[in-house]
């Protein structure tokens, strides 16, 4: 199984879907408000090219609240509401029964052990489909970034402390992440694959490394 091209906006689990639908709506509304004021900008070149009747100032005035004022605070409103539901989607707590995963960033490679399996593996992260996953990520050195774009956003991994990120996949397929944040001279090449697949092929993997 080759590795799935698959980015941000190519959803494969709840979290990053939640991500891809913000940013949909944000680049709707972008596309939208620049479309307004491409229309607005070609009229009043049209009308100042002309000549007629010297411009209504009540109009205008009209217009600049509309178009100045009223429009970019309701836009403005949208994306904030939109954003405090898509975070609210985001678990932050692991539901019972998730399968805990302990991610440790080291230069420049990550640890991945699996305390209930009892197993460890190198650059590999392997997650069942369908069952909710908490990933504690944490680093043995410097400020390490996980990012997987498919299944979810980014978090830091510190090295002192530990932050959980609830993911699930929701399809099998095989990711490639890569750390998010400089780490030193080969930061570039600190990546991870993540393999998602279902539950029965990963307790036979996990049988498979025992």
């Amino acid at each position: 199984m080759g590795v799935t091209v698959s980015g941000s906006l190519d959803p494969q689990g709840p979290v990053a879907e939640a991500i891809a639908d913000l940013w949909w709506l944000m680049l709707a509304l972008g596309v939208a408000v620049f479309a307004v004021f491409a229309v607005l900008l070609a009229l009043a070149l049209v009308r100042r090219s002309g000549s007629g009747p010297p411009p209504d100032e009540r109009r205008h005035q009209r217009w600049l609240l509309g178009w100045g004022v009223i429009g970019p605070t309701v836009v403005i409103a949208v994306v904030f509401v939109a954003t405090v539901v898509a975070m609210r989607a985001i678990p932050r707590d692991a539901p019972p029964g998730a399968l805990v995963i302990e991610v440790t960033g080291h230069q420049f490679w990550y640890e991945v052990r699996y305390p209930e399996q009892q197993v460890t593996t190198r650059n590999e992260l392997h997650l069942p489909v369908g069952r909710p996953v908490a990933l504690r990520l944490t680093s043995a050195d410097v400020i390490h970034s996980f990012w997987v774009p498919p299944l979810a956003g980014k978090t830091d991994m510190l090295p002192d402390g530990v932050n959980t990120m609830v993911v699930q996949a929701d399809e099998p397929g095989r990711h490639r992440s890569r750390c998010a944040e400089f780490c030193g001279l080969y930061h570039a090449d600190m990546q991870l694959t993540v393999v998602a697949e279902p539950a029965a092929a990963f307790d036979t993997w996990v049988e498979g490394l025992r």
